[in-house]
């Protein structure tokens, strides 16, 4: 018979200012525990989101967070030793001191909050350990495209980890990478669900006051609380890549969400969000950005999410913005290494081809280098869209040139162009809807491309100038 028992029991109250980034509570768990949850109510106005997290002698025990609610909020979490509730992490409940950190993402208003800690005793279970394993769902060396960025109900999505990989499945996506905020409790999930023939990604997001940023290919949980002394964006990068996974910076122009961890080493960063569905206009300086860092000698890989919180429907329905990688399988491990790679593109549908040649090389991929000594470099672009679309040539972030593609639905379109660049250079192309048919007659030479035109953008193709030769 299990008995519960009110550990921990506490009120505070947390204002604008002076900005506090967390608040920590200790608790003592006595032995014999089998359950440890609490209780997190605060009430809200406008604007105050507030997340709370759990944690053992030991480490990470799970996040709850509802930023959309309003009015009285309250956020339960929980951890047994083989279950738990939602954002919870089973496992064994050590004896000792535990702590509910409160995480003040952002508040406008001053507000009460009660906590409340509670135990369960009763009949001791074996304690859930995760089995770390890969699965090669395609042997099969080729395209895939899948999702790089999407959330469940483990913590602010609508639905539970087995709707979302249900209707990813049925959208045809290869791959998955579930990335919900601070947990990783919807591994346990994924791990056990059917077995489609997708590749799912174990990741999660660090959401910080500096910047959000998706990590991929984990094997356990890295410490994603980056705003306190001692530990920062950088230290978590590193740690991340200490599990060979990627350190992807997120949205970063989006406001109140947007990057601004000025601390950052760029080097770091594997991987960015070039295209996000939910971002709007914010994706133009985001393509900027990417151009100013590719100019300065980062290699950082360009990606895109739709960020679905919802799969079935609005602006985050799931499949909306994908991330084609050329990987030689279809497995976690395949495409982790494949994104190292950077023969990826980003698409809202259309389907490209980027390549090159010079004289010692007949093909030349997305991220590889051509080596020229005064010749020139021929560039081939292929494209198959289902609208009239504009093909943009960028060179060193600028437009080298663009012109309208003579496609047809269901049939590759082909371009080719060559370049002799005097110095080093990247070259990457965007597809966008041709817009020239509601262009404005009074200035025919302008041609819109922006976020809400946007159908396909690709990694760059580097050019190395050898000045000895030619």
């Amino acid at each position: 018979m299990e008995t519960r028992k009110i550990i921990f029991d506490t009120c505070g109250t947390i204002t604008p200012v002076p900005r506090v980034h967390y608040i920590n509570h200790p608790f003592q768990v006595p032995a014999g525990v089998t359950k440890v949850g609490l209780k997190f109510t605060f009430h809200k106005e406008k604007l105050a989101q507030y997340f709370i997290s759990l944690h053992d002698p030991s480490g990470f025990r799970g996040n709850r967070m509802d930023p959309l609610q309003t009015g009285n909020v309250e956020l339960e979490l929980w951890v047994g030793q083989d279950e738990s509730g939602e954002g919870g992490i089973a496992g064994e409940i050590i004896p000792g001191e535990w702590r509910a950190q409160i995480d003040i993402e952002r508040t406008i208003e001053t507000s009460d909050y009660h906590l409340v800690v509670y135990a369960e005793f009763g009949e001791s279970k074996p304690a859930y350990h995760r089995a770390v394993h890969d699965r090669v769902v395609k042997s099969d060396q080729g395209w895939y495209k899948g999702e790089l960025h999407c959330h469940s109900i483990e913590s602010d999505g609508h639905y539970a980890v087995a709707m979302v990989l249900e209707e990813a499945n049925r959208l045809g996506l290869d791959y998955l990478a579930m990335t919900d905020h601070f947990t990783v409790s919807q591994w346990r999930k994924m791990d056990s669900a059917p077995k489609y023939p997708m590749a799912l990604l174990h990741s999660c997001e660090i959401t910080s006051h500096q910047g959000h940023a998706n990590l991929h290919g984990l094997k356990e949980w890295v410490d994603v609380y980056v705003d306190r002394a001692g530990w920062s964006m950088n230290q978590a990068a590193d740690a991340t890549h200490a599990q060979n996974g990627l350190f992807c910076v997120n949205h970063a122009y989006s406001g109140d969400l947007r990057w601004h961890d000025f601390s950052f080493d760029w080097h770091k960063a594997d991987l960015i969000e070039i295209y996000h569905h939910l971002e709007g206009c914010n994706n133009g300086p985001m393509l900027s950005w990417w151009d100013h860092l590719l100019n300065e000698g980062y290699r950082i890989v360009g990606v895109g999410g739709t960020d679905s919180h919802d799969p079935y429907k609005g602006t985050h329905k799931l499949g909306q913005c994908y991330t084609w990688i050329y990987a030689d399988e279809l497995s976690e491990q395949g495409l982790i290494s494949a994104l190292k790679r950077g023969q990826v593109y980003v698409s809202k549908g259309p389907q490209l081809k980027f390549t090159a040649s010079d004289d010692m090389h007949d093909s030349i991929n997305m991220w590889e280098t051509a080596q020229v000594g005064g010749g020139p470099v021929r560039f081939s672009v292929e494209a198959m869209a289902d609208e009239p679309a504009r093909l943009f040539i960028i060179k060193n972030g600028l437009i080298f040139d663009q012109v309208a593609l003579e496609n047809q639905p269901g049939t590759w379109a082909e371009y080719s162009f060559e370049d002799t660049p005097g110095e080093r250079s990247f070259y990457r192309v965007e597809l966008h809807t041709d817009t020239s048919s509601i262009g404005n007659p009074k200035y025919p030479g302008i041609f819109w491309r922006d976020y809400a035109s946007v159908l396909a953008l690709s990694n760059p193709i580097w050019v190395e100038v050898d000045i000895n030769e030619g």
